[in-house]
């Protein structure tokens, strides 16, 4: 899907359908049971896609969730809108990254870390905040599937584990 609507110079429009129907799913409880239901035949789920997407998705979509309830794979919307979105931002030379915080970050610190995580990645980064306050201070950065753990909880996992290994060794273990 991704391809074809990167041929098409459409992938704004295929984000923005793929999103659209995410949230319709997540907005229904009904609608998710139906058509994530093993009881529910292909044909009808195909039926309820139809009369539920015709009109506010293009053919490529409605196509796409056809293909997806035929494989029994209606469960991965959400985490095919993200791996979408994941290869839409490495397409444009972009990297999302989430950092999190004992304490809400400051405009300052924030621009900060931006603009030191763009000269790290050499990317257009897009970031995202979250507090946790179980960190005591630090950040822990997450770029992909690294993660950067700078937290005192860290630090003081570190120096615990230090000074148990110095208390084995003195004890002859």
């Amino acid at each position: 899907m991704f391809d074809l609507a990167k041929r098409n110079n459409q992938l704004d429009v295929q984000l923005g359908e793929l999103v659209k129907v995410d949230l319709l799913f997540r907005g229904n409880a009904q609608l998710s049971r139906a058509l994530q239901s093993p009881t529910v035949p292909t044909a009808v789920k195909k039926l309820i896609l139809k009369r539920v997407l015709e009109g506010s998705v293009g053919s490529t979509t409605l196509n796409f969730f056809y293909v997806l309830v035929d494989k029994g794979r209606e469960i991965y919307l959400g985490a095919i809108t993200e791996a979408f979105k994941e290869l839409l931002r490495e397409e444009r030379g972009q990297i999302r990254i989430v950092i999190q915080s004992a304490a809400d970050l400051g405009a300052t610190t924030r621009q900060q870390v931006e603009t030191r995580l763009r000269e790290y990645t050499g990317k257009q980064v897009e970031l995202h905040y979250e507090v946790h306050p179980e960190l005591l201070g630090g950040l822990v950065i997450r770029l992909g599937d690294r993660i950067i753990d700078g937290s005192v909880r860290q630090q003081l996992a570190q120096i615990h584990e230090r000074l148990a290994r110095a208390g084995a060794a003195a004890v002859g273990g």
